[in-house]
């Protein structure tokens, strides 16, 4: 009999064991695509990924995302939030980013400015800020150096 009692069990004990918890926690197809701030779980700081962010709780801060941002019924967002495509069906304070599309669900609460090429405000959600359909600014630099080409090029240089 060794210290820990592993001599108690007999072998085929311990396999089954490990196989029984394997077979309850099965990985589920996707789930590492995916960080979900489940209710009522409060974040606050920053939040970033490239897999697909959604959130059912609380975030103040940043939610940085380069996939889909998913922003569910329940969940509250004080937060600048970016992503590919953002879904909103719940309540944000603060501007909203998106590369491709932004999406104001019927229960949409949002107070804050949303800028994308693409954007559908359904019918039923509530919005307070300004709407900005075009690309977003990735390079603030280059719009700074055409602002100095353009000073440059007046009739009175």
């Amino acid at each position: 009999m060794s210290i820990f009692g592993r001599d108690d069990a007999t072998p085929d004990q311990q396999p089954t064991r490990r196989t029984a918890k394997t077979a309850a926690h099965p990985p589920s197809a996707g789930s590492a695509d995916r960080t979900v701030i489940a209710r009522p779980s409060t974040v606050d700081g920053r939040v970033s990924g490239s897999c697909e962010i959604v959130v059912n709780g609380l975030v103040k801060g940043t939610i940085d995302g380069t996939g889909k941002v998913t922003i569910a019924e329940q969940g509250r967002v004080e937060a600048a939030t970016r992503g590919r495509i953002v879904t909103v069906a719940g309540t944000v304070n603060g501007d909203i980013t998106a590369a491709e599309k932004i999406e104001l669900e019927s229960s949409a609460r949002v107070g804050g400015n949303i800028t994308a090429p693409r954007i559908l405000i359904k019918d039923g959600a509530t919005f307070k800020g300004h709407v900005n359909m075009r690309a977003p600014d990735t390079r603030p630099q280059l719009r700074t150096s055409s602002a100095r080409k353009d000073a440059g090029d007046s009739p009175g240089s």
